[in-house]
C-alpha cells in the first residue's frame, strides 16, 4: 500500500494528539495489569471492583459501577462472578428493600492483598520512569486533562 507524504504527516499528527498518547498509555497499562492479575483469575475490572469495595464497603452495585467507571450492566456481570467465587457477598440494606450492599469476604480480602501487590508492581514499573517531581506534575496534568473533558466540570466552569 503506497503512502503519500500527506498520509504520513496526517498519521504523525494523529499519533501526537494528546488523546492518542493517553489512549496508548492507558491500553498498555491495562494490558500489563491484566497480565499481572491473570494468576489470580481476575480481570482488571474485577480487581478494580475489589479495590473499590475495600475502600467503600456496603455500596450498591450501581454505586460500584460509578466508582469503577463501567456501566451498571457490566458491573452486574462482574459482581455476579465475584460472588460466585466467594470473594464478595450481598446483604440487604434495611431501609431500602430493593438495594443490596456489597462487601468483600475474608477470601476476597485475602485474594485482593495478593493481587494488589502484583498490580502495584506494574504501577511501580511505570512510576520508576519519572522523578518524584515529574510524577507530581504528571498526576496534576492528568487530573487537568480529565477535568477538561468531564462534562460536569465543564458545566461548573461555564457557570462561574
Amino acid at each position: 500500500m503506497a503512502t503519500g507524504k500527506a498520509d504520513v504527516a496526517r498519521q504523525r499528527e494523529i499519533n501526537e494528539r494528546v488523546s492518542t498518547l493517553l489512549q496508548h498509555a492507558s491500553s498498555e497499562m491495562v494490558a500489563r495489569k491484566a497480565e499481572s492479575l491473570a494468576p489470580f483469575d481476575l480481570t482488571v475490572t474485577q480487581y478494580t471492583a475489589l479495590l473499590m469495595l475495600r475502600c467503600n464497603p456496603g455500596v450498591s452495585s450501581a454505586q460500584l459501577a460509578r466508582l469503577c467507571r463501567v456501566t451498571p450492566q457490566s458491573m452486574s456481570v462482574v459482581t455476579a462472578a465475584l460472588e460466585r467465587r466467594g470473594l464478595t457477598e450481598r446483604m440487604p440494606v434495611p431501609i431500602y428493600a430493593r438495594i443490596m450492599a456489597l462487601t468483600l469476604t475474608r477470601k476476597g480480602n485475602a485474594l485482593l492483598a495478593k493481587a494488589d501487590a502484583a498490580a502495584r508492581r506494574v504501577d511501580e514499573r511505570y512510576e520508576a520512569e519519572f522523578s518524584a517531581e515529574e510524577l507530581a506534575t504528571l498526576r496534576e496534568l492528568l487530573r487537568r486533562a480529565r477535568a477538561a473533558v468531564d462534562d460536569s466540570a465543564a458545566v461548573d466552569r461555564a457557570a462561574s
